[in-house]
């Protein structure tokens, strides 16, 4: 996928110091970005004062070094190591004369010919539960359901993978979701094991975490009352 192309003329007239060629691509069909790319748009951003400030389009001359950085403009973030992407540069033309391995900037120096090629992959930070906690809106859908609930959600104190959401199904009562840790795509599993709340329900479910984005989904059921109700819950950002 394309994500750029952005072309720089030198104002110098010696032939050897004129940029010729200028290209810049930003590839994500290796990357969970490429689930969501209709939502997401890559670009490259520049820099000549050594990260400082990066701009669209920079004034750069032959010989001279700058750096890049990969830009979500949908969700206006930079992708970095930082935020779960790794971020390899190994092929452009000219090779990167370095590249932070904490944040996936790569250092260029100017030719007459450069093509950048930033190929997208998902790198998997350590599994931390303590990241699930705090203030959450948790979207329900399903034809039974609809609205937002607010949730805090806190760890067990016996149990740090044990995450106990204050207002399931809007009603204020206490679930509690086990997360299990992971370092791959496949296996962020979060599960609702079945319980009894203290208003005398039933709640169950299974779903999914997404490590890289912050946000989890469950497919929940609730007894109560003698009737069921099944929805998607989606927790889909914290406040």
């Amino acid at each position: 996928m394309a994500a750029s192309l952005v072309l720089l003329i030198s104002c110098n007239d010696d032939s050897s110091d004129k940029i010729t060629k200028f290209t810049s691509n930003v590839v994500v069909t290796n990357s969970a970005y490429l689930e969501k790319a209709d939502t997401y748009t890559m670009s490259l951003k520049f820099s000549t004062d050594n990260g400082t400030t990066f701009v669209d389009y920079p004034v750069v001359k032959v010989g001279q070094n700058y750096k890049v950085k990969v830009y979500n403009s949908g969700a206006g973030s930079d992708v970095t190591v930082q935020n779960c992407f790794d971020v390899d540069w190994s092929a452009s033309t000219p090779a990167p004369v370095n590249v932070d391995a904490s944040t996936g900037i790569a250092e260029f120096t100017m030719g007459q010919t450069n093509e950048l090629k930033a190929t997208l992959g998902d790198h998997y930070s350590p599994f931390n539960a303590a990241s699930w906690t705090g203030e959450w809106g948790g979207d329900e859908v399903g034809a039974c359901c609809g609205g937002t609930d607010a949730n805090n959600i806190r760890q067990d104190t016996s149990n740090p993978n044990k995450l106990i959401m204050d207002n399931f199904w809007g009603d204020g009562v206490d679930a509690y979701m086990i997360f299990s840790p992971s370092t791959s795509l496949a296996d962020q599993v979060v599960t609702i094991p079945t319980q009894t709340t203290s208003e005398g329900g039933v709640a169950s479910g299974t779903g999914t975490y997404e490590q890289c984005y912050g946000t989890f989904t469950i497919n929940t059921t609730y007894k109560i009352g003698g009737k069921t109700y099944n929805w998607q819950y989606n927790f889909h950002s914290k406040s």
